[in-house]
């Protein structure tokens, strides 16, 4: 009975930590930074337009303005209402989706004639 519960005792004291190391690591939630440059669309837009990201997925969104202009930027779809950007400067948006789909973004400051057109999309998949 000793020799059993040494047994157990010593596996449990080299399992135990590699399971729950195991179990530590596949719980927490990766996380990834994405930037966005913004530029007016007749100087080339968002860049990317279309950022793709996992549901439940932590992101920072960093949006860079690399244009001579104020932009803004917004994603309704996703509570996300940054103000303005000025030229050369960035702004830092955390978000966590928690739906799959498709959420469009835009220049929230009138930034140019083609202003309507400053857009992009994030795409939210499965893991």
């Amino acid at each position: 009975m000793k020799k059993l519960l040494t047994i157990v005792l010593l596996l449990g004291c080299t399992v135990g930590p590699v399971v729950a190391i195991f179990v530590y690591e596949s719980a927490r939630t990766r996380s990834i930074t994405v930037e966005i440059l913004a530029r007016a669309p007749e100087r080339g837009n968002f860049l990317p337009r279309k950022v793709v990201l996992r549901v439940g997925e932590k992101a920072t969104l960093r949006v860079r303005n690399v244009d001579c202009v104020t932009h803004g930027f917004s994603i309704p779809g996703l509570n996300i209402a940054g103000g303005d950007i000025k030229a050369g400067h960035y702004a830092l948006f955390e978000i966590t989706p928690t739906k799959i789909g498709q959420y469009d973004f835009y220049c929230t400051a009138w930034c140019s004639d083609h202003h309507l057109q400053m857009r992009g999309v994030i795409d939210v998949v499965a893991k």
